[in-house]
């Protein structure tokens, strides 16, 4: 129960430096990954037709950080395991809320 707890207290200071994180083109097609974009911080899905899908990496329940789930191709919070699409839209709660888009850009 501690060592969880102090997991979630450290989600959710830990924003993801730049040393984290990959570049927003280094992003393979039906991944996703944590990026900084125009110098913020986002998670950026690459999607099958070329586009990319940028989106706030903060969980809308409490404010941790989410992960890419390659497995599964979802972004899963490790606080308290809301889960959400590649587009942001919430899979499974707690979460009631998508994950904001911060930036779009089409495939070519």
């Amino acid at each position: 129960f501690l060592k969880e707890n102090l997991n979630v207290a450290k989600q959710y200071i830990k924003l993801p430096s730049s040393a984290e994180t990959g570049q927003a083109l280094d992003v393979k097609r039906g991944e996703g990954k944590l990026a900084k974009v125009n110098g913020e911080e986002v998670a950026v899905f690459h999607d099958q037709d070329g586009g990319f899908v940028s989106l706030s990496p903060v969980c809308t329940h409490l404010g941790c950080i989410v992960h890419w789930n390659r497995l599964e191709e979802s972004w899963d919070c490790p606080c308290h395991g809301s889960r959400f699409r590649p587009d942001g839209e919430v899979i499974e709660g707690p979460a009631l809320s998508p994950l904001p888009r911060k930036h779009e850009q089409s495939g070519s």
